[in-house]
């Protein structure tokens, strides 16, 4: 059981150490982890009763903050939250005090990586456009990459964070940048992971709060993709079923594609991101710093028919004088 140890924030702002802590006028931390085409982000809450907080010596836009969350003692678990550029400030006060307030996103999800741009991606792989896209801002690609090849791939006035989103859930893959690296990998690699935790609803296990929902309304019983390649003359077809949904509509697609291969991959990989609602759920538990966005959790059979297998799709860890809990916003993969 994690929840008797002593929940440790260390701090660094600038390359300095801050000095903040717990109980002292660090009234609030907040790490928020996602999945897949978003931003991490961390917020801190200080006291700032005697001003020094929202004075022109204070914390400015831009600064860098980095983080490692976790617990106390030589077994306590640790984890490095990243590196984040406050991007913005804030300051309030009631009959509780003064608080400043400082909003940081992820350092390495740069002003570049959101802002629009066109390319077109000649005789390419997969993998090669993307690392061709980290590369522009030093990130390392890191994931398990479908084999595709492209004649072409078009960018067409996008920032490269929406076009990495659209290229993964396209072509059946997740994506993120984590730190300095770019993680882009198949679906079926992330949810096949090994499970982090398992819940049961028994005496003495950590959640403290649940949901769940099943719901198959608007959603797909399968998927067929038909494309008439204007060079070839000729039709590229492909079909696919979520087993998961026994009665529903069929999903209609007519994207360009260029292979046999592309049209079977397309018209899974789009099926599935329409399918992703029919399982979600939120957590609460006692602070875990293992539950991350991209992992797998495990929902025993005290949870009915909602045992099975959840992805996280984000993480939202909160440290405070209340101590530190860990909510979870989870979706059905199995």
């Amino acid at each position: 059981m994690i929840g008797p140890q002593q929940p440790f924030v260390d701090i660094t702002v600038a390359g300095t150490p801050s000095g903040l802590s717990l109980g002292g006028s660090l009234r609030e931390f907040i790490y928020r982890d996602v999945h897949h085409g978003e931003v991490d982000d961390i917020t801190l809450k200080l006291a700032d009763g005697s001003g020094l907080w929202r004075s022109s010596w204070s914390i400015d836009e831009g600064t860098e903050i980095s983080a490692v969350m976790g617990y106390e003692g030589l077994f306590g678990l640790k984890i490095p939250c990243g590196l984040y550029a406050v991007d913005e400030t804030e300051t309030s006060g009631d009959a509780g005090g003064d608080v400043a307030t400082f909003r940081a996103l992820s350092a390495f999800t740069s002003k570049e990586l959101r802002t629009d741009r066109s390319e077109a991606y000649d005789q390419m792989s997969l993998q090669g456009i993307v690392e061709k896209v980290a590369s522009r801002h030093q990130l390392k690609v890191v994931g398990t990459i479908p084999d595709l090849n492209f004649e072409r791939i078009s960018q067409n006035k996008q920032s490269d964070l929406a076009f990495l989103t659209r290229l993964a859930e396209d072509w059946g893959c997740y994506f993120s940048v984590k730190g300095d690296q770019l993680v882009f990998s198949a679906r079926e690699s992330i949810e096949a992971a090994p499970v982090v935790r398992r819940f049961d609803l028994v005496k003495g296990d950590s959640v403290t709060r649940y949901s769940f929902r099943k719901s198959t309304h608007r959603l797909y019983a399968k998927a067929v993709a038909q494309y008439l390649h204007p060079g070839r003359k000729t039709v590229l077809s492909a079909e696919a079923e979520d087993a998961r949904v026994p009665s529903g509509d069929t999903l209609k697609l007519d994207d360009r594609t260029e292979t046999q291969a592309h049209a079977e991959r397309l018209c899974v990989a789009r099926l599935a991101r329409e399918n992703d609602r029919l399982g979600t759920g939120r957590i609460t538990t006692v602070g875990d710093p293992l539950l991350v966005a991209g992992q797998v959790i495990d929902l025993g059979q005290t949870y009915g028919r909602y045992t099975g297998r959840w992805l996280i799709t984000m993480a939202r860890h909160r440290f405070s004088s209340d101590g530190y809990t860990t909510s979870i916003t989870v979706k059905l993969v199995e």
